[in-house]
């Protein structure tokens, strides 16, 4: 029933027609649902399906099964579901001025327990929108040079270090070390500028060395709370509790301590430290904002290269291909590794106002939560949509995408005003290592079989990627 009513008000959905031909609005109680057990809900079907580790293949069938948008429960909290790039884009357009953003419980609690003031991410309102037009201005706007001078030098480093193992004859150690310290070598080459790295390296590189181990240790002790309520666990002081507690606390000062080292030893960088201070930021301010972008980019960065090395791995004619240094198809291999890999499976929004939302009246305050794993592998927007095909992404033809553009059925970094700050970051650092590394090695994968995706914090893989690097 819920079909045939929904084809009657949109037409022939999900095929590109536009949605402002809608001839009634329907209630938000008649907006698909899972059938729902008294007291537990939906939650068995959940743990049935694998629990919080699997919640993006949860969601997924249930929109095979219910169609684009559907109504359920996340914990105690109603959610609309959303997989049409048309209707998630009219949520961005209907996010107001302030967006709001669904934040990690463990660290809200974590904030509220140490009286700690985070950064952007966690900012709403006023403060929130003159931060961010700062940062808009220095990060997506402009001559970016600076910032892909900043990654070519750290890509240099982690390409260094994968060359000198070569020579040796031995394996790559530590591979998931090594990629969080690039991660890192790139937001300090960023925060000072790729020319003082350069000349400085020996001084800065211990500080990296100790950033990146603890931000790649908040990451694995952020994952362990997923199934657990973090109020519960901060009052009771459980073991899993005190481990995230404790490597938070290490990773804020070690990024602190990284702030002022800079601040002091290289106060004439050109990177972003000495343009935030033109921006006039005073060093409290600046040490928050630069904590969120060191602990924002870590996990995310590490696993989109772990997934395009993966990819690239699978598909030789296409690594063949970037050794000639196409700078355009290794942006499409990013697009289309995160297509089939974003780090966050899940966008969300609360609507500011009462909306209207593929046709359903949607009352102010309800959570939105839009499903860019399902639309990305959706064969109403992508032909083959589960094959890596990066030339799907090119501008001269319609390369298996059907209805609607790559580009809205696709968007890992989000849109609108509370988009990805550092996607302009983490777009150049991905393209210029992948190049790079390609350009030395041949990249094949000993996984025998396919890796599947598992949700810990962000999109990874499920069993760990054995990538052999073997010198051209």
């Amino acid at each position: 029933m819920w079909r045939a009513r929904l084809v009657r008000i949109l037409g022939d959905f999900g095929r590109g027609t536009r949605r402002s031909s809608y001839v009634s609005t329907l209630d938000f109680r008649d907006i698909p649902t899972p059938k729902r057990l008294p007291v537990v809900g939906t939650a068995l079907s959940l743990l049935a399906a694998g629990g919080a580790s699997k919640l993006h293949e949860y969601v997924d069938k249930r929109h095979r099964q219910l169609g684009p948008i559907f109504r359920d429960n996340v914990g105690p909290v109603t959610a609309v579901f959303l997989s049409d790039p048309e209707v998630m884009r009219s949520v961005f357009a209907q996010e107001g001025k302030y967006p709001l953003h669904i934040k990690p419980e463990p660290w809200l609690v974590y904030n509220e327990k140490h009286n700690y003031t985070r950064g952007l991410f966690f900012m709403d309102g006023d403060k929130w929108m003159h931060f961010r037009r700062i940062m808009n201005k220095l990060l997506l706007k402009g001559d970016l040079a600076w910032i892909e001078d900043a990654c070519e030098m750290a890509a240099d480093l982690i390409l260094r270090r994968l060359l000198f193992y070569s020579e040796k004859g031995a394996e790559f150690p530590t591979w998931k070390k090594e990629l969080y310290k690039w991660s890192m070598d790139v937001i300090v080459s960023v925060l000072v500028g790729a020319d003082t790295y350069r000349q400085s390296r020996e001084d800065i590189e211990p500080i990296v060395e100790i950033l990146a181990s603890t931000v790649q240790a908040v990451f694995e002790t952020t994952s362990k709370l997923t199934l657990l309520p973090a109020t519960l666990a901060a009052r009771y002081n459980i073991p899993q509790w005190r481990r995230f507690e404790n490597s938070v606390t290490a990773a804020l000062k070690s990024a602190n301590e990284v702030v002022n080292h800079l601040e002091e030893k290289y106060p004439k960088g050109d990177g972003l430290l000495s343009r935030l201070q033109e921006e006039g930021l005073d060093k409290a301010d600046t040490k928050r904002i630069v904590a969120d972008l060191i602990l924002g980019g870590g996990d995310t960065t590490t696993y989109t290269m772990e997934w395009m090395l993966y990819l690239i791995a699978k598909h030789s004619d296409v690594q063949e291909r970037l050794r000639g240094g196409d700078k355009t198809l290794a942006k499409n291999v990013l697009r289309e590794t995160l297509r089939l890999y974003p780090v966050a499976p899940f966008l969300t929004r609360f609507m500011p106002d009462s909306a209207t939302i593929a046709g359903y009246s949607v009352p102010a305050g309800t959570l939105v939560v839009m499903s860019i794993y399902t639309s990305g592998r959706d064969e109403r927007n992508f032909k083959e949509a589960a094959r890596f095909f990066p030339d799907r992404w090119l501008r001269s033809g319609a390369h298996g995408c059907v209805g609607v553009g790559v580009q809205q059925a696709s968007l890992p970094f989000a849109m609108g005003a509370r988009s990805c700050i550092g996607k302009k970051i983490a777009e150049a650092q991905l393209q210029v290592t992948l190049l790079k590394v390609v350009k030395e090695f041949q990249v094949e994968t000993l996984n025998k079989r396919e890796v599947g995706v598992v949700m810990k914090m962000v999109a990874k893989p499920a069993e760990p990627l054995r990538l052999k690097f073997t010198r051209i």
